[in-house]
């Protein structure tokens, strides 16, 4: 009789055994296939004038943000010690122009290739329609180049 318990048991662990080795090969073929770190694309958003198109950084640390700029008179300006994140700076690059793309230059901290970045900074600009001053958010983030 201790036979047939003894039988009954080893049966029972190898039928779960087989079953928790299947769920181990299977999570493994998952991990390998990337299933668990999706890929997010690189991303920015601007409050309105401002439009952020794209944002990247490079592992260098040095960066770019496309971004198309509404009814805004004059030259921004950036807001000194507003940056948050993986940034430390913010410029201008070329001729500031109202109603096209404008690119940004951000000089940020050297990171990885693939490893992940994020941040925010604010301008002060001028409304071109009511004249009057106004600080608007830039939120990016994604993975270094």
């Amino acid at each position: 009789m201790n036979n047939k318990k003894s039988q009954a048991a080893m049966e029972f662990l190898m039928t779960y055994g087989w079953a928790i080795l299947i769920i181990l090969i299977v999570m493994a073929a998952l991990f390998f296939l990337g299933i668990f770190s999706p890929k997010a694309p690189n991303s920015c958003h601007a409050d309105q004038p401002f439009g952020c198109v794209d944002v990247r950084i490079a592992a260098a640390g040095t960066g770019e943000t496309s971004m198309n700029v509404g009814q805004v008179s004059g030259t921004p300006t950036f807001v000194a010690g507003s940056y948050i994140g993986t940034c430390t700076a913010a410029a201008w690059s070329g001729t500031f122009t109202p109603n096209t793309k404008n690119t940004i230059t951000l000089t940020c901290v050297t990171g990885t290739s693939g490893n992940s970045f994020s941040g925010s900074f604010k301008i002060s600009y001028t409304s071109a329609i009511s004249g009057v001053s106004h600080t608007t958010n830039v939120k990016y983030s994604g993975k270094y180049e």
